[in-house]
């Protein structure tokens, strides 16, 4: 136990890091809408047709992933080979100035840096598997600590998105407090970058043992994923990773526009809906994955998770009632968040030390592709129907399952009972 005291106090400033950094990021998304929407702040002019504004508000919001997406694996080699320290540090500087660009374009009415903004602090939130690697560089071949600090990493990530989003709709409402602007989110999360920076510099350790130089350009970082995947043989979980998490993006971001639309929802239902997945996500990270871990391998925890979420999102798809939504809602935000660990613990524990940081950006990309895939498609999918989505998710854990082998893990138990 005193082992894994020291351990956690030394990845502390990780896990805060993780959740400043999820919060300062999504903290600003509620702004963005009201600047697209609203004349009245100038940023675009008041004549603009709102088909245009969807366009722009289209383009603006996953702009950001996009560039996460294509910098994480770079970042992650960067920190293999300059250390998890250094490369946390210039993350965050780049983070910084993007939110200060950002807070620059509502001053200056300008669009054109609030895009700008937008892809530098894309390129500045890759740090976050920086911290992968790092927790991985302490526990090694170590599976269930690792497991444990990684979902500790991701209850900080569910908990800055449950509770980002409302306070940055409070820290722009000037009735709450009379300075209060819509500059002010953008202050607040240059504030916590700063603050982020400073926790990482003086209170967070080198953990990687030695740097290994092996990839520079960015370009080498994208042609040497077929050769890790031969090498190490990760490439069937990668593929579970994601059909999982386009299963999981296009349920989550598509319930919403369902039960406002199909159901009739109101948004203060839709609202305290989301806020209780995010909850019962954290709930389940912290409660059911370490007792599953006691008794279970990580491989029986992806299939049986993957088979459970799937089981859910399908009652999801042929009942599309608002008792069926909540009563599975649970069994899906539970499941996806013990997946979700277990899939990157196992992948992190295929390849060596001096591969974790570029793995964990691997793993990074794959999930904002899988986040900007679903984000795009959920509107053209409702319009063919209003449940499609919903299937399409449920598919996706149909596919993720069997790549795991879960069929025959399911086959396989029965004959053993009948047996």
């Amino acid at each position: 136990m005193a082992i894994r005291r020291a351990q956690f106090f030394r990845l502390l400033p990780v896990l805060l890091l993780i959740f400043l950094d999820s919060f300062s990021y999504f903290v600003v998304i509620p702004i963005l809408l009201k600047l697209f929407y609203h004349a009245k702040y100038g940023l675009l002019p008041a004549t603009l047709s709102p088909a245009w504004r969807d366009i722009l508000v289209g383009i603006i919001i996953p702009i950001s992933t996009l560039a996460a997406l294509i910098a994480s694996p770079w970042i992650g080699s960067a920190s293999d080979q300059w250390g998890r320290k250094k490369t946390i540090l210039f993350c965050l500087a780049v983070v910084t100035l993007g939110f200060l660009l950002q807070y620059m374009s509502i001053v200056l009415k300008s669009v054109a840096l609030i895009f700008v903004g937008r892809i530098i602090t894309g390129v500045g939130s890759a740090s976050q598997p920086i911290a992968q690697a790092a927790i991985a560089d302490i526990f090694g071949k170590d599976a269930k600590d690792k497991s444990i600090f990684l979902m500790l990493n991701a209850t900080m990530m569910t908990l800055a998105l449950i509770a980002a989003p409302m306070c940055g709709g409070y820290l722009s409402d000037a009735s709450v407090v009379s300075w209060f602007s819509i500059k002010t989110p953008y202050l607040f999360a240059m504030t916590l970058s700063i603050a982020n920076l400073l926790l990482i510099l003086f209170f967070f350790q080198e953990t990687l043992a030695a740097s290994k130089p092996k990839i520079h350009r960015l370009s080498e970082v994208v042609t040497h994923l077929p050769r890790l995947m031969k090498q190490f043989r990760f490439g069937r979980w990668l593929l579970v990773f994601l059909c999982f998490e386009l299963g999981w993006s296009q349920y989550y971001q598509s319930i919403s526009m369902f039960l406002s639309r199909q159901l009739h929802i109101s948004m203060k239902t839709i609202s305290f809906f989301n806020m209780i997945t995010g909850i019962e996500m954290a709930v389940g990270l912290l409660l059911t994955y370490p007792i599953f871990l006691r008794f279970f391998s990580l491989k029986r925890i992806i299939r049986w998770s993957a088979f459970f979420t799937m089981s859910a999102l399908i009652l999801c798809a042929l009942f599309p009632m608002m008792w069926m939504q909540w009563m599975m809602m649970p069994i899906v935000a539970v499941f996806t968040g013990t997946l979700y660990i277990a899939i990157i613990t196992l992948i992190s524990d295929c390849v060596g030390a001096d591969m974790q940081g570029l793995v964990m950006g691997y793993i990074s990309t794959t999930l904002f592709l899988a986040w900007m895939i679903t984000a795009a498609d959920g509107g053209f999918l409702f319009a063919l129907h209003s449940e499609l989505p919903l299937w399409i998710a449920a598919l996706f854990l149909v596919v993720a399952f069997f790549a795991t082998g879960g069929i025959y893990e399911v086959s396989r138990r029965i004959d053993s009972k009948i047996g």
